[in-house]
């Protein structure tokens, strides 16, 4: 434990602007959920869910993108708004925030060329210019007394919001919405008083806060979210951003500096928009650094993939930023800011940047994360619910899902042993741990493990449970965790001296030697293969089916392509492989057979459930449970929500 105000006096110094007081520098990012109800207000789910974030210390919590275009929130899929008078969920939200201590604020958009993308209809969307969208819609420029007519819903939005009971508003201008298509000038050709010189381009965007501050009063805080660069070559870089900067100074309370510009440049930038666990920690700072020697008169915050308190603390003592966002770390520990506030630092829980939050809310609209079981859970982990009946629980495996669930059945007051037949916790996912962009799933393994001592946990290393051990320990409740194994693909020559499992490769990457095929492009072997990049090694990725297989988290399939594109690593796709002999791979290609001569053959080609070892326990107690990959293969969000799932009930029902 550390004296956290000696530690970390700028991250937990309080913020006034204008009549609203922050408690700290640590701010929730704005993000939205798919959790609506008929007419796009937030349903009591999501409500919990932000109010979640309040809970656990952070000094502002937003909800993300709401449109003010009426036309747009009529005809969108997922319409938000804010103007009519029966929002009461809105009011709730705020209320909800408020009340756990945190300012509540709202984001508002313009989505601009974005805005019909799913309903088409043959209506153009508004853009800055005549152009079509990414995605094949007609975009039409707008007409002047349209933006000014944009620029009043800005104004009639926040004061909804304010009546509402939010204490700011943010407006999005990043990430490729409305304000950004004008302020860009990769996007912006216009030759009006809207368009050309960076004053031009950003009257949009000024006179929306004007107008903002006009209707709502100079001390209601404006926040404004930027790109301070659009990040590739063909987007503006920060040079531009600093100057669209000088333009909002002093108009804007708060210019928060993100980058990209989503859905116009591709993998790239939005894994640097949502930055990816192949970037590093922080990689976006610099870009609020730049733009804060620009600015005279707003705070500069800063924003992406941060999670380490100690750097977010030098960030602010060195003067590149004076607020710190952050999305998905708030996602993965909601009570960051209130375990930097005790010094409890040891005990966060670090976001892995795996992207499964973003892919379950864009595919399933589930706020969820890998490693935290309670997220978008909010309503169900906090109602009443029946005193359990102790119970003595039995957990057999100690990878990702059986830690879970040995915490969580201990946390509800049970009798827990956790057999492992290894030396240590944390499965087959261990042999990843030397690699640096995955460090943060090493980093949440040591937390479980300290969790699982401090809990007293009755931990069983080195301990092979057989059905003949599990009826004497006499448990209630078994738990089997015993996981999966690497799948050998039938192929002749597979057992060659020079043939290797993915696993093993991963633990000493010098068994890639001279040139390297990799059998399957799903997460294991494309990750694999950006791994022995590193090392020099050239590996080429030999897979049957026609894209990389992603697990059922797009997401991260973008971040990992993002590094397949720029290390220039070749996958040959509905290529399947039907012989290795010890010149290399034969193959079956759309166009005919091919053979890649090839010293190192790896294979990935999936992982075969425990099914019939887990079945073994099945008669040995009253309750039985199979949770993560010995029931399916997937990955650590299933593991923890069915060890969640299967322990939290024990006792109860």
């Amino acid at each position: 434990m550390v004296n956290a105000f000696e530690t970390f006096p700028h991250l937990l110094s309080p913020l006034k602007i204008g009549n609203v007081i922050f408690r700290s520098r640590m701010f929730a990012s704005p993000v939205n959920s798919a959790e609506i109800i008929y007419d796009g207000q937030p349903s009591l789910e999501a409500v919990a869910y932000f109010e979640r974030k309040a809970m656990g210390g952070a000094a502002a919590v937003t909800y993300g993108e709401v449109d003010v275009d009426p036309e747009d929130y009529r005809e969108g899929r997922y319409p938000r708004e804010i103007t009519r008078m029966s929002n009461y969920n809105y009011a709730r939200l705020a209320s909800a925030v408020r009340r756990q201590g945190a300012a509540a604020v709202l984001e508002l958009c313009f989505s601009g060329i974005h805005a019909r993308m799913y309903t088409g209809g043959g209506k153009p969307a508004w853009g800055p210019v005549d152009a079509v969208s990414p995605f094949g819609g007609k975009v039409a420029a707008m007409p002047e007394e349209k933006i000014l007519r944009i620029i009043d819903e800005f104004g009639n939005a926040a004061f909804a919001a304010k009546k509402a009971g939010f204490d700011m508003v943010c407006l999005h201008g990043a990430h490729g919405f409305g304000l950004q298509q004008f302020m860009s000038p990769t996007m912006n050709s216009r030759t009006d008083r809207w368009g050309g010189s960076p004053e031009n381009r950003c009257r949009f965007a000024v006179m929306a806060i004007d107008k903002i501050k006009e209707r709502c009063g100079r001390d209601f805080p404006v926040e404004i979210r930027i790109s301070g660069s659009e990040i590739v070559k063909d987007g503006y870089g920060i040079d531009e951003g600093c100057r669209i900067a000088e333009q909002l100074d002093g108009h804007a309370d708060i210019i928060h500096v993100s980058v990209g510009a989503i859905n116009r440049f591709g993998a790239e930038t939005f894994s640097r928009t949502h930055v990816s666990m192949f970037y590093p920690h922080g990689v976006n700072v610099d870009y609020a650094a730049q733009v804060k020697k620009h600015v005279k008169k707003s705070l500069i915050g800063t924003v992406g993939g941060l999670s380490d308190p100690y750097q977010m603390e030098k960030i602010l003592a060195s003067g590149k930023a004076d607020i710190i966002y952050m999305g998905r770390e708030l996602v993965c520990d909601p009570d960051f800011p209130n375990k930097v506030r005790r010094g409890c630092v040891d005990d966060i829980r670090r976001c892995m940047r795996c992207l499964n939050c973003f892919a379950e809310g864009v595919n399933r609209g589930d706020l969820v994360c890998a490693i935290n079981p309670q997220i978008g859970r909010e309503r169900e982990v906090y109602r009443a619910l029946p005193v359990p009946e102790k119970q003595r629980v039995l957990v057999i495996g100690g990878g990702i899902a059986g830690m879970q669930a040995a915490l969580t059945a201990s946390e509800n007051g049970h009798d827990v042993v956790l057999c492992e037949k290894s030396g240590e916790l944390g499965g087959k996912i261990l042999c990843e741990s030397e690699v640096p962009f995955k460090r943060g799933l090493h980093d949440y393994i040591l937390l479980q493990r300290v969790l699982l001592a401090k809990a007293g946990i009755d931990l069983r290393l080195n301990t092979e449970v057989t059905p003949e051990y599990a009826r004497k320990e006499r448990p209630d409740v078994i738990i089997a965790a015993v996981g999966s194994e690497p799948m050998i693909p039938n192929i002749p020559g597979i057992n060659m001296r020079n043939v290797y499992q993915a696993i093993d490769v991963f633990k000493n990457p010098s068994l890639a030697k001279g040139s390297v095929v990799i059998l399957g492009a799903g997460f294991v072997g494309t990750e694999l293969a950006i791994y022995l990049k590193d090392f020099g090694i050239d590996a080429q990725i030999v897979e049957m089916l026609a894209d990389i297989n992603d697990g059922g988290n797009s997401t991260h399939k973008n971040a990992v392509f993002d590094m397949i594109t720029q290390k220039n690593i070749r996958i040959h796709f509905n290529t399947e492989a039907v012989e290795i002999t010890e010149e290399g791979v034969k193959c079956h290609a759309p166009d005919g057979e091919v053979f890649f001569k090839t010293d190192t053959v790896i294979y990935a080609a999936g992982m075969r459930p425990h099914h019939d070892e887990a079945l073994k326990f099945s008669r040995c107690s009253k309750d039985f449970h199979m949770i993560g990959e010995c029931r399916r293969a997937a990955n650590i969000l299933f593991a923890t929500s069915t060890a969640y799932a299967a322990s939290r009930l024990i006792g109860r029902f």
